[in-house]
């Protein structure tokens, strides 16, 4: 029963309980690795008000400085970094709220969440989270 337990954990993601500040600090790093790699992706995460909480705001962090030919016809007139923001699983850059900074995002989208809420990475165990880890 524990493997089953480990295995439904791992796919399951990793949660973080974090505040504004840390939020802030993460989607900056993770800004300033896509534009020093050059990459078009930056992260994709969901933020959640508790660990009880059933409906997630789905984040997705694109890099639009770099050349990229396979973007959608909505895309094509966007640069820089967008934080993507919607309820949904994927992002749809056509419907989505497109925030151009991490203090934006943060001050205007999480108006109305907790001191402390949740962030749930499927992709990936950032390590400058760890001492977030729930």
């Amino acid at each position: 029963m524990g493997f089953l337990k480990k295995m439904k954990s791992f796919f399951s993601g990793t949660r973080y309980r974090i505040n504004r500040e840390i939020l802030k600090d993460y989607i900056e790093e993770t800004i300033e690795f896509a534009r020093k790699e050059e990459l078009s992706f930056g992260d994709e995460f969901y933020l959640m008000i508790s660990e009880q909480e059933t409906e997630k705001l789905h984040i997705c962090i694109v890099n639009y400085d770099v050349n990229d030919s396979d973007c959608l016809d909505s895309e094509k007139n966007l640069t820089g970094i967008v934080i993507f923001v919607n309820e949904k699983k994927a992002y749809d850059p056509e419907h989505d709220e497109k925030y151009f900074s991490a203090e934006d995002f943060i001050n205007i989208k999480l108006i109305s969440f907790p001191e402390e809420f949740v962030l749930l990475n499927d992709l990936a165990a950032p390590a400058s989270l760890e001492p977030y880890r729930i």
